[in-house]
């Protein structure tokens, strides 16, 4: 029933929009309060409707509650190579946004086929495995680390990269068994109590996963990273900056990215100390950094705590280890790397140094900030170990000389565009023209190294000699395309 302006308290519109179900207006709540529009109410009313962290609001004031909006909404997990090779994936940040704050990562139910996802615990250098919580917040990801298991009290003291912290992991390796799981593949995950953190899960095959998709996800969640900024600034912390993206991008399909690919493919969202916390940004919006001090740390402090060396928070991109790659001035894909790694390992190579040297030559790594060395140099390590901790010499055999072929010629290309980039001069017709045929042998080239590349491929006579044929055929044809090239080596 309607009552007069001066005798709605507070408590009557807490109860209206308690009683008001999952969808209302504003206007709605201010119908059932007063029959009308007075003068000051909307104001009342929409102050309560901010401050609810239970609800979502839009700009015409349309309201929901945040459990009916998640119920149901699928999401996307993409583990690692590392999580996959030790079949494992840390919860971390993987659920932000589409549990409330309430549920600790490390308790969310997980099931696949109606069973229960086990958990395990997990000792690991805390280099290895603080980017997995990084859109915890900054500032919570050690009480995260400290609250999961009481052995990581030693972080209150101290957090170097090579530290051991104990965490709770879900156990996936049967999953990743089963379906052949690799780097690409995905975790369709679908909200079924979003209160109770209650999660179903099912295999994704990358092969049914498009790259337009992704685009158009990633562009789908800047847009709505814009309307969170204009918003919020940067007041909220980055899993309730991830839950009002989420709201605003107003996707109930499959998306074509998980959290984390947006993350790393974003040319506008950006992870950045503000003030007391790390939020993330969006670029082209006016940022208001709240440090005076001429001799500000923040990229390595934030929030009061410090964090571990080379992990700082940097004004570069460190979300994708490829983009900084080539950044470098070193344009590989997954592939390429994995195969020049691969090729040291099949050499006997076990020192990093050697691997450094066939990727960047002789030269440092070119990068603007140290924390995006340390990212990038870090992955690259990390890698690495995981390719010779699970390396087959005995299948691997028959598959490395045709690898070695086609890493000569990722080196001869890398040496050409090298060379264009350092003239200073814009590329000619004819170069331009060399660049897209080398980018069409570079496509062809990778599809023979993701076969040689994955340890569960040993190919038969039949395969081994098709193989040799496209191989030969496009390193030919690079050749020919470099004709007139030649490097200071090769003279």
């Amino acid at each position: 029933m309607s009552k007069n302006i001066d005798n709605i308290t507070s408590n009557d519109i807490e109860n209206a929009i308690a009683q008001a179900g999952d969808n209302f207006t504003v206007s709605g709540i201010i119908s059932t309060l007063a029959g009308k529009e007075p003068e000051g109410l909307r104001s009342r009313v929409e102050r309560f409707v901010s401050s609810d962290e239970n609800l979502f609001y839009n700009e015409k004031w349309e309201c929901c509650t945040r459990k009916s909006f998640f119920n149901g909404i699928r999401f996307l997990i993409t583990p690692d190579e590392w999580e996959i090779s030790n079949g494992i994936l840390f919860p971390g940040h993987r659920f932000v946004p589409f549990v409330p704050e309430t549920v600790f990562p490390s308790t969310v139910s997980m099931k696949t086929g109606g069973n229960a996802v086990a958990m395990k615990k997990l000792i690991s250098p805390l280099g290895n495995c603080f980017h997995y919580h990084i859109l915890l917040g900054s500032e919570q990801i050690f009480d995260f680390m400290l609250a999961d298991d009481p052995a990581n009290e030693t972080l209150k003291t101290q957090a170097k990269r090579t530290d051991p912290v104990t965490l709770t992991v879900f156990d996936l390796a049967d999953f990743y068994r089963e379906h052949d799981f690799l780097f690409g593949d995905a975790l369709l995950c679908t909200v079924k109590d979003h209160a109770r953190g209650e999660i179903s899960m099912e295999y994704l095959s990358g092969s049914n996963r498009g790259s337009q998709a992704r685009k158009d996800y990633i562009k789908l969640m800047d847009d709505a990273a814009v309307k969170v900024w204009e918003e919020f600034q940067d007041y909220p912390d980055i899993p309730e900056q991830l839950a009002w993206m989420v709201y605003f991008a107003g996707n109930r399909g499959i998306p074509g990215a998980s959290i984390d690919e947006f993350i790393a493919g974003s040319d506008k969202v950006q992870l950045r100390p503000e003030g007391d916390h790390a939020v993330l940004t969006v670029a082209g919006e006016d940022h208001h950094h709240h440090c005076h001090d001429d001799d500000c740390d923040c990229a390595n402090e934030v929030g009061g705590i410090e964090l571990p060396d080379g992990l700082a928070i940097s004004s570069g991109e460190l979300d994708d280890p490829f983009k900084l790659l080539a950044d470098a001035g070193v344009p590989l894909n997954s592939e390429e790397l994995d195969g020049f790694m691969l090729d040291a390992i099949y050499g006997r190579e076990t020192d990093f140094a050697g691997v450094h040297s066939r990727i960047f030559g002789n030269s440092a790594v070119d990068l603007p900030d140290e924390a995006q060395q340390a990212v990038l140099l870090n992955f690259l390590e990390e890698r690495f170990e995981v390719l010779q901790e699970n390396y087959n010499r005995a299948d691997d055999e028959v598959k490395a000389e045709l690898r070695s072929q086609i890493m000569e010629a990722v080196s001869r290309r890398i040496d050409y565009l090298t060379m264009l980039g350092a003239s200073g001069n814009d590329p000619g017709d004819a170069d331009k023209e060399n660049i897209r045929k080398l980018a069409q042998v570079s496509a062809k080239l990778t599809e023979a190294l993701k076969l040689l590349n994955h340890p569960g491929f040993t190919p038969d006579r039949m395969e081994k000699e098709n193989l040799e044929i496209l191989i030969d055929d496009q390193l030919a044809l690079q050749e020919e395309i470099l004709s007139d090239y030649s490097t200071d080596a090769d003279q």
